[in-house]
Order: C-alpha cells, then structure tokens, then sequence
C-alpha cells in the first residue's frame, strides 16, 4: 500500500467493532509510526486511537477513499477528547 499523505482527525472514530487485522486491538504501547507500518502492511487505511491510554485499531481495509471521507466528516467531533483518527491516503 503506498500513501501521498496521512491526515490526522481527533475526536472521530467510526467503523466500531470492525477491527480489520486485530479484532480486539493493539496495545496502547505501540508508537504512532509503528502503527502506520503495521496499517500499510495490512492495507488498512484507517488507524483509530482509543483515547490516550486506550488501544489502536486498524480499519478500513477494502473500503472506498470516498466512503472513508465521508465518514470521517460525519463522525468527526463526535468522541471524547484523545479519540483520533488517521486517514491514509
């Protein structure tokens, strides 16, 4: 999976309970950096983070850019503080 850009949305998460390469998530240990390789080895466009001491998750995978977009503007706002999104693209 090769990307132009990654952009960051806080306080948005959407595709709950959809985890596409590890249902229960992944540490909260894990870096932001290590989490984009992880993301592009799996072609998952999608990584959320679950508040500050919360897990990642990878989702998105096999989905549309244009179908992401849109649910990133229509959830956006809508989590609690430290909940973000980052949108490969």
């Amino acid at each position: 999976m090769a990307f132009n850009n990654i952009s960051r949305h806080d306080k948005c998460d959407f595709l709950k309970f959809r985890n596409d390469v590890e249902p229960l998530g992944f540490d909260k240990n894990y870096t932001e950096l290590e989490m984009i390789g992880f993301a592009l080895e799996h072609g998952c466009p999608i990584i959320i983070k679950n508040g500050k001491r919360g897990k990642w998750y990878l989702k998105g995978k096999g989905r549309t850019e244009e179908y992401l977009i849109r649910l990133i503007q229509k959830n956006l706002g809508r989590e609690r503080e430290g909940v973000y999104c980052l949108f490969i693209q």
